[in-house]
This record gives structure tokens, sequence and C-alpha cells, in this order.
């Protein structure tokens, strides 16, 4: 069975960059809605200890929902079109499409405040699987 991993980055001007992957199976609706999109250039959100949102303007139903998210975690908010980056494990009230996950330290994010910008853009797909 193969996984279908797509690269991307947020580049937050002036503070850094970090980079983060999403998986087509996790979500392939969502997913695909997200990377027709790119590159996404938008303000942050902020919820203190808990996540960094991005308003998108995607539109995309719920998809193998959940409300747990780990450190580290990225999912896209049906309900605002919002691409969420944990920065805690947290519990939502509202359900979220799982999409991918942070791949380095969260210290970029981190310090983030209101009225930053960041730009997601796609660094490359990349196919995983068993090797024959």
């Amino acid at each position: 069975m193969s996984v279908s991993k797509v690269e991307c980055k947020a580049v937050i001007r002036g503070k850094g960059e970090v980079k983060f992957d999403i998986f087509k199976h996790l979500a392939p609706v969502t997913v695909s809605a997200i990377l027709r999109e790119l590159p996404i250039n938008a303000r942050v959100t902020i919820y203190p200890r808990a996540m960094i949102c991005l308003l998108t303007g995607i539109k995309a139903g719920v998809e193998k929902q959940r409300f747990e998210f780990t450190k580290g975690d990225v999912a896209f908010l049906p309900a605002n079109g919002s691409l969420c980056f944990f920065l805690a494990n947290a519990k939502s009230q509202s359900p979220l499409n799982p999409i991918g996950k942070l791949e380095v330290d969260l210290g970029v994010l981190s310090g983030l405040s209101a009225g930053d910008t960041m730009e997601i853009i796609q660094l490359r797909e990349v196919s995983e699987g068993a090797q024959t």
C-alpha cells in the first residue's frame, strides 16, 4: 500500500519558515482542495498555547473528522476554511479534518504575533510505499 505525501513550507515574513507534510490518505478531498489553491497567503489567527490558524477561503466539508489533536498536527477546520497548526495537545469543540504533521521544532510558530503574514507553498510530492 502506498501513501502519498506532499511536502510543504510555511513562510512567515520576517520571522522564518517551518516545513510540514500533508498526506492525501488522511482527507483526500480536503487535501486536493488545498493543493489546488497553493500558494496561500494570509494573516495568522493565534489561539494562545493551542494553535495557529490561517483563513484560506477554501470550501470543504467534514472528512474523517477528529476532535483531539497532538502537538505538531496540521488540520483543516471546515466551519470557516482555516488551516490549523497545533502548538500543543488540544481538544476542539468543532470537528477538524486531519491533514498532516509538522516536521520540525515549533519555535517559529510559537513566536508569531497577531497580524503576522504566512505563505503556504508546496515543495514537492513524494510517493512512499513498499518496494518490490
